[in-house]
């Protein structure tokens, strides 16, 4: 699948369309955010509960390796660098605490 053509034809015109209509016309961009608001807080107070316990579900049954996979699929390539930089902000921490200690 071609991520470039995911909104081709008919259905990525009609998209576009919107939200070209969206920014010029503001007071249907604040109705229609108005509804999509009520409709959410709608939605998390009817079924809430249920979609809690269907995620917490999912996640117990998780093993540590599909986390790590989701994980890193998720997070790609940012991942070595999240890695990397918390490693250097926990050793400068360690340096400052153990540098503050000695002093004092």
């Amino acid at each position: 699948r071609n991520p470039d053509a995911a909104l081709s034809g008919e259905f990525g015109a009609a998209l576009r369309q919107l939200g070209d209509t969206l920014q010029s016309d503001a007071r249907l961009a604040y109705t229609i955010n108005r509804f999509v608001r009520r409709a959410a807080v709608g939605a998390a107070s009817d079924y809430g509960d249920g979609i809690v316990r269907l995620v917490s579900d999912t996640i117990k049954g998780w093993d540590a390796e599909t986390v790590t996979g989701r994980l890193e699929n998720a997070v790609g390539r940012d991942l070595q660098y999240i890695r990397i930089n918390g490693t250097l902000v926990g050793g400068l921490v360690g340096v400052t605490l153990h540098a503050v200690d000695t002093l004092l």
